[in-house]
Protein backbone atom coordinates (compact mmCIF):
# COMPACT_ATOMS: atom_id res chain seq x y z
CA UNK A 1 0.00 0.00 0.00
CA UNK A 2 2.24 2.41 0.88
CA UNK A 3 4.25 1.85 -2.66
CA UNK A 4 1.40 3.29 -4.05
CA UNK A 5 1.09 6.09 -2.67
CA UNK A 6 4.69 6.89 -3.52
CA UNK A 7 3.78 6.34 -6.97
CA UNK A 8 1.28 8.84 -6.71
CA UNK A 9 3.75 11.21 -4.92
CA UNK A 10 6.12 10.87 -7.52
CA UNK A 11 3.62 11.85 -10.01
CA UNK A 12 2.42 14.94 -8.68
CA UNK A 13 6.16 15.83 -7.74
CA UNK A 14 6.49 15.65 -11.27
CA UNK A 15 3.87 18.13 -12.40
CA UNK A 16 5.85 20.76 -10.18
CA UNK A 17 7.68 23.65 -11.62
CA UNK A 18 9.74 25.28 -9.05
CA UNK A 19 12.63 28.21 -9.42
CA UNK A 20 14.10 31.02 -7.95
CA UNK A 21 15.38 34.34 -9.73
CA UNK A 22 17.55 36.67 -8.07
CA UNK A 23 16.90 40.94 -8.20
CA UNK A 24 20.46 42.03 -9.15
CA UNK A 25 19.38 45.11 -7.95
CA UNK A 26 18.00 44.53 -4.69
CA UNK A 27 19.37 40.90 -3.62
CA UNK A 28 16.32 39.49 -3.17
CA UNK A 29 14.88 35.73 -4.74
CA UNK A 30 11.21 35.73 -6.19
CA UNK A 31 9.98 32.59 -6.30
CA UNK A 32 7.80 31.16 -9.36
CA UNK A 33 5.68 27.85 -8.91
CA UNK A 34 4.34 26.45 -12.41
CA UNK A 35 2.21 23.11 -12.68
CA UNK A 36 2.36 20.85 -15.79
CA UNK A 37 -0.54 19.29 -17.27
CA UNK A 38 -0.75 15.55 -17.72
CA UNK A 39 -0.98 16.62 -21.43
CA UNK A 40 1.88 19.06 -21.38
CA UNK A 41 4.32 16.46 -19.04
CA UNK A 42 3.46 13.98 -21.37
CA UNK A 43 4.36 16.28 -24.12
CA UNK A 44 7.69 17.06 -22.68
CA UNK A 45 8.71 13.96 -22.42
CA UNK A 46 8.33 12.87 -25.86
CA UNK A 47 9.84 16.06 -27.57
CA UNK A 48 12.63 15.86 -25.22
CA UNK A 49 12.17 19.31 -23.17
CA UNK A 50 13.49 19.13 -19.59
CA UNK A 51 12.42 20.90 -16.76
CA UNK A 52 15.54 23.31 -17.29
CA UNK A 53 14.57 23.82 -20.86
CA UNK A 54 11.17 25.30 -19.35
CA UNK A 55 12.53 27.14 -16.77
CA UNK A 56 15.05 28.73 -18.92
CA UNK A 57 12.06 29.34 -21.51
CA UNK A 58 9.92 30.93 -18.53
CA UNK A 59 12.93 32.78 -16.61
CA UNK A 60 13.95 34.42 -20.23
CA UNK A 61 11.62 34.26 -22.50
CA UNK A 62 10.16 36.67 -24.44
CA UNK A 63 6.11 36.71 -23.34
CA UNK A 64 3.37 36.92 -26.14
CA UNK A 65 -0.12 37.16 -24.53
CA UNK A 66 -2.53 35.53 -27.32
CA UNK A 67 -5.98 33.67 -27.25
CA UNK A 68 -5.89 33.93 -23.11
CA UNK A 69 -2.32 32.34 -23.20
CA UNK A 70 1.02 33.03 -22.48
CA UNK A 71 3.34 32.34 -25.11
CA UNK A 72 6.85 32.05 -23.30
CA UNK A 73 9.05 32.05 -26.85
CA UNK A 74 13.34 31.64 -26.27
CA UNK A 75 14.93 33.21 -29.51
CA UNK A 76 18.04 33.74 -30.24
CA UNK A 77 18.66 36.40 -28.56
CA UNK A 78 16.80 35.88 -24.99
CA UNK A 79 19.54 33.11 -24.45
CA UNK A 80 21.86 34.69 -21.64
CA UNK A 81 25.55 34.48 -21.94
CA UNK A 82 26.17 31.77 -19.21
CA UNK A 83 24.20 29.80 -21.12
CA UNK A 84 25.55 30.27 -24.38
CA UNK A 85 27.31 26.43 -24.99
CA UNK A 86 23.82 25.47 -24.66
CA UNK A 87 22.14 27.75 -27.32
CA UNK A 88 21.72 25.08 -30.05
CA UNK A 89 19.38 22.99 -27.33
CA UNK A 90 17.56 26.01 -26.06
CA UNK A 91 16.76 28.49 -29.07
CA UNK A 92 12.87 28.47 -30.45
CA UNK A 93 11.75 26.63 -27.40
CA UNK A 94 7.91 27.69 -27.09
CA UNK A 95 6.17 26.95 -23.37
CA UNK A 96 2.37 27.83 -23.30
CA UNK A 97 1.04 28.57 -20.42
CA UNK A 98 -2.65 29.50 -19.42
CA UNK A 99 -3.60 32.91 -18.78
CA UNK A 100 -5.24 32.72 -15.71
CA UNK A 101 -3.21 30.19 -13.91
CA UNK A 102 0.23 28.99 -13.59
CA UNK A 103 -0.13 25.79 -15.48
CA UNK A 104 1.66 24.82 -18.57
CA UNK A 105 -0.54 23.58 -20.89
CA UNK A 106 2.38 22.46 -23.42
CA UNK A 107 5.62 22.50 -24.81
CA UNK A 108 7.39 22.59 -28.11
CA UNK A 109 10.37 23.55 -30.43
CA UNK A 110 9.38 25.60 -33.81
CA UNK A 111 11.94 26.41 -36.42
CA UNK A 112 9.90 29.89 -36.63
CA UNK A 113 8.08 30.85 -33.57
CA UNK A 114 7.43 34.06 -33.69
CA UNK A 115 5.99 33.96 -36.73
CA UNK A 116 3.67 31.16 -36.08
CA UNK A 117 2.17 32.56 -33.03
CA UNK A 118 1.65 35.71 -34.88
CA UNK A 119 -0.56 34.14 -37.33
CA UNK A 120 -2.85 32.54 -34.79
CA UNK A 121 -6.16 33.92 -34.53
CA UNK A 122 -6.82 36.42 -31.59
CA UNK A 123 -9.98 33.99 -30.16
CA UNK A 124 -9.27 30.70 -29.54
CA UNK A 125 -11.81 28.16 -31.02
CA UNK A 126 -12.83 26.03 -27.71
CA UNK A 127 -16.03 24.15 -30.01
CA UNK A 128 -14.20 23.21 -33.19
CA UNK A 129 -17.65 21.96 -34.88
CA UNK A 130 -18.93 25.51 -34.75
CA UNK A 131 -15.81 26.58 -36.64
CA UNK A 132 -16.42 24.87 -40.26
Amino acid sequence: MKGTNHQISNRIDQLKINFRVEDIKSHQFIYFKFTHTRHSLTRASQRGINTKKITTALQYGESIYKQGLIYFILGDNNIPDSLQKDKAKLKNTVVVVSGNSNEVITCYRSANPFKNIKHKSKILYNNYAKVA
